[in-house]
């Protein structure tokens, strides 16, 4: 188990990413800062296109202006959005989870009463959580990405 937490914490969290791969930090020693407000340009700089495209996936999620996406991803995006490795860590946590791709699924499975969202590739809503796919672009097109973005901004 990834006990690891980055981005905004339990309590200020409104979107919470369960995703499957922890991302490459700075060497230690570690400022605990950066984990509480990750810099995402270190962070693509360290973990280069594929953590670029996930950190925009989930910018374009959650941003309060989808034009802003970039300013957001680059400026904001820990302010709201935290990021975790491990299901334990959301025992108490009271907003929108993530589930990202397939690592979690036997852990936590689609809900029975999951709204399906998409065509060619899928995601599943029964709030407060969402079932998608692997943040990259091949299995999360922006087509899904405008649909959950709606969906989620609708609730």
């Amino acid at each position: 188990m990834n006990r690891l937490w980055l981005g905004a914490c339990l309590e200020k969290a409104d979107y919470v990413f369960l995703l499957p791969n922890v991302p490459i930090l700075p060497s230690a020693p570690l400022d605990p800062s950066f984990l509480e407000r990750p810099n995402a340009a270190i962070l693509i700089e360290l973990n280069g296109n594929h953590w670029r495209k996930i950190l925009t996936i989930m910018a374009k999620l959650t941003a309060p202006d989808y034009h802003s996406w970039k300013t957001f991803r680059d400026d904001q995006l820990f302010d709201k959005v935290g990021m975790v490795f491990s299901c334990d860590q959301l025992d108490h946590y009271k907003g929108t989870v993530f589930i990202v791709g397939n690592t979690f699924r036997s852990a936590w499975p689609v809900d029975d009463r999951a709204q399906s969202m998409g065509y060619s590739h899928h995601a599943y809503v029964h709030f407060p959580y969402v079932w998608c796919p692997y943040l990259d672009y091949r299995q999360f097109p922006n087509v899904l990405i405008e649909a959950l973005r709606e969906h989620i901004l609708e609730r």
